[in-house]
């Protein structure tokens, strides 16, 4: 038997109306988890939003998605993580990456460091944040972290481990992500472009193939099995999905129809064809988790809907 699909949403706080009504909702509705990016300067602060979130929920896992690694200290971090799984009674998911819009970092007179920077400050990040959260006294000289004795005495998390996702698209964070992720985040994007916010598509299949192959072999060599999950970018319901897919491709450099029919990053046609596909995408590159964005949440309540049908 197939394993459950899970759909995690991702959400801004000032752009859904009432925060609680909408958080209540994708419990209601099956949502697994509830997200909140890290874009300072035009979305709401990630573990505030959480953590009034936790306050109208009981189920659903909430969390970050994703911390921009580039704007935290791993003390500070682990702090906010901790304080969300203790208000959530153990449901905080503990999302970072590398950050890519740059001007997040010039905005605050920074220069924006190269991807390798980036994507090394995140490693150095992330690890010393879960040996925080673990309860460990971390002393690290790093090259973008320092710590001396630092320890998390207060609060403590209430799960003995916050499940971490890590999400990207490099080769060297599909790496790490393998080898240290719960959940990888497969975003499907590759180069930022020069608007600063938008990116290059990685959607054809050999890409997709390629990506998924790497993180499969190097969590197989350490003998892990993280779960992997798309980051969808559109969420259509319709009759005539080539249509609407080659409206959608207009906006989409170097993308074609084909490519956005068959892509995990993009949902588009009837119920019936959207469960079939989401079942080929678990099939062929073990997608099992599936985030989507606000404006598509009533598509994504039918989908679960009609996934809960389909494996029951």
């Amino acid at each position: 038997m197939n394993a459950p699909i899970k759909f995690s949403m991702t959400a801004n706080m000032i752009d859904v109306g009432s925060w609680p009504d909408f958080a209540s909702g994708c419990e209601q509705e099956g949502f697994d988890a509830l997200m909140v990016p890290d874009h300072p300067g035009s979305f709401a602060s990630p573990f505030v939003a959480l953590a009034a979130a936790a306050t109208a929920t009981e189920t659903i896992r909430l969390g970050t998605n994703v911390v921009n690694a580039g704007m935290w200290e791993p003390f500070l971090l682990a702090g906010e993580v901790a304080t969300l799984d203790l208000v959530s009674n153990g449901r905080a998911l503990f999302g970072i990456g590398a950050g890519h819009t740059p001007a997040e970092w010039t905005m605050q007179g920074r220069e924006h460091p190269s991807a390798a920077a980036r994507v090394a400050r995140m490693v150095e990040v992330t690890d010393t944040t879960r040996r925080l959260l673990a309860g460990e006294t971390v002393t690290y000289a790093g090259e973008h972290v320092q710590l001396r004795d630092a320890v998390l005495t207060r609060p403590r998390p209430v799960q003995e481990q916050v499940p971490v996702l890590v999400g990207g698209n490099g080769t060297r964070v599909l790496r790490y992500a393998a080898e240290n992720a719960d959940i990888i985040g497969f975003s499907g994007l590759g180069r930022t472009l020069a608007d600063g916010r938008n990116h290059e598509t990685r959607w054809g299949r050999d890409q997709i193939d390629a990506q998924v192959d790497l993180v499969r072999n190097t969590a197989a060599a350490a003998g892990r099995t993280p779960a992997f999950e798309a980051l969808v970018q559109h969420v259509e319901i319709t009759d005539d999905a080539e249509a609407a897919c080659a409206r959608f491709a207009e906006d989409v450099p170097s993308t074609s129809v084909a490519e956005l029919l068959s892509a995990p990053f993009v949902l588009i046609g009837t119920v019936d064809e959207l469960v079939a596909e989401l079942r080929a995408h678990q099939q062929r590159w073990a997608f099992e988790r599936f985030v989507i964005r606000a404006a598509a949440r009533a598509a994504g309540a039918q989908l679960l809907t009609a996934l809960s049908s389909s494996e029951s």
